[in-house]
């Protein structure tokens, strides 16, 4: 048997089960829905982004990520200003996901919704893996977001959601 499966599947089976009350279970961050506060708990931007995600401070906060999930693994970024409000665009087609499980690293280039543009603001990718992995972050998982924006590189660590 590989590592996920040994490992991750029944990690991740125990936090969903145990790691949400029953206030929370029913809330998932996805495009669709809002929470009833308007906050995203676990994130110390202290709200969710202008498209209903979590917040992903890049660099030293000159710029954000969005990031938003569904249930059947997709990933949606959006690239933000440094109030987090405004989108913004890069001429990178792709941006890159690194997460580490034990000593194993994995890197998803996650590509542009819009290849053929000269800019670039939403980059998408269906992996459920990844989704999984992101799940973990602060239970033996670490995540980082690479973004190359103006020839330069902003780099931004994935936190902990605690629902």
């Amino acid at each position: 048997m590989n590592f996920i499966t040994r490992i991750c599947l029944p990690t991740i089976a125990i936090v969903f089960i145990t790691g949400c009350t029953d206030e929370s279970a029913s809330h998932s961050h996805n495009e669709t829905e809002v929470t009833e506060d308007g906050h995203n708990h676990g994130h110390d931007h202290g709200s969710e982004g202008p498209h209903g995600g979590h917040i992903l401070g890049l660099g030293n906060e000159e710029y954000h990520l969005e990031w938003l999930h569904n249930e059947s693994g997709k990933l949606t970024f959006y690239l933000l200003d440094a109030t987090a409000k405004e989108d913004v665009s890069t001429t990178a087609k792709s941006i890159s996901i690194e997460t580490v499980v034990k000593d194993e690293t994995t890197t998803v280039a996650v590509n542009s919704t819009t290849p053929d543009a000269e800019s670039h603001n939403r980059f998408e990718v269906i992996d459920p893996v990844l989704l999984q992995r992101l799940e973990l972050v602060g239970h033996g998982v670490t995540a980082k977001a690479t973004v190359s924006i103006e020839d330069k590189e902003y780099t931004g660590e994935f936190e902990h959601d605690d629902h």
